[in-house]
């Protein structure tokens, strides 16, 4: 008997402390909740700059002589259609100066097997980098947007039985409908640049991939002609 009355009595006192800090701190809670969404959705737009910034087009015309295709290093700076270029050639030329100097006794792959290992790896480079970042900020939106839902829903309802201030009522209720417009419609749009942006990134990667292959088939590239 004695242990329910001192639970019910730690309910009461933690519904009262609750009562009175959403009384007397609402604006900041609330605020709280909009800065967290804006916030996290700065985040989000920062990871999209980068993902653009990767799927510029790149002009191939320009580095058809730029060794350091055969010795790339993939940086977010680099346009994933390079990326995608460097790992074709160096693993073409890898294949053909084993070739050259005897060092293995299996047959080359030929170019469809290395230009898919090299799609494959671009294509998650990207992901991993640039869309699963993006994916995870955009995932929090609607939680975030619910949270602000569960606030000002508590908010209407304490008012409604006089435990808050009645002027923040309509203050409550704004705000759980805000924060969950805002949060999916964030969700949404982030989600809507994940797709364009994963559709986008294949097209570039084909690009690079066609574009490198030209250019080893137009000078005759063989494995030591390029250091």
């Amino acid at each position: 008997m004695g242990g329910e009355n001192f639970f019910n009595a730690a309910a009461e006192a933690f519904i009262v402390t609750l009562t009175y800090t959403i009384n007397y701190y609402s604006g900041i809670l609330q605020l709280s909740i909009y800065l967290l969404i804006f916030i996290t959705f700065g985040f989000a737009l920062i990871k999209i700059y980068h993902s653009l910034r990767a799927l510029v087009y790149c002009d191939f015309e320009k580095i058809k002589a730029h060794k350091g295709l055969y010795n790339f290093r993939p940086s977010p700076k680099t346009p994933l259609s390079v990326i995608a270029a460097g790992f074709f050639a160096k693993a073409k030329k890898h294949y053909l100066e084993e070739e050259k100097n005897n060092l293995s006794n299996k047959a080359i792959p030929p170019d469809a097997f290395v230009r898919d290992a090299a799609f494959q790896f671009s294509e998650r480079y990207f992901e991993s980098k640039f869309l699963e970042p993006t994916s995870m900020l955009a995932s929090l939106m609607p939680p975030l947007g619910f949270i602000g839902t569960i606030m000002g829903m508590v908010i209407h309802f304490l008012s409604n039985t006089g435990g808050l201030k009645s002027d923040i009522t309509t203050v409550g209720i704004a705000t759980a409908l805000y924060t969950t417009f805002i949060g999916l419609i964030f969700y949404t749009f982030l989600e809507f640049l994940k797709r364009f942006f994963f559709t986008l990134a294949q097209k570039r990667i084909d690009e690079g991939l066609e574009a490198v292959s030209d250019i080893m088939a137009s000078h005759s590239i063989r494995g030591g002609d390029e250091t």
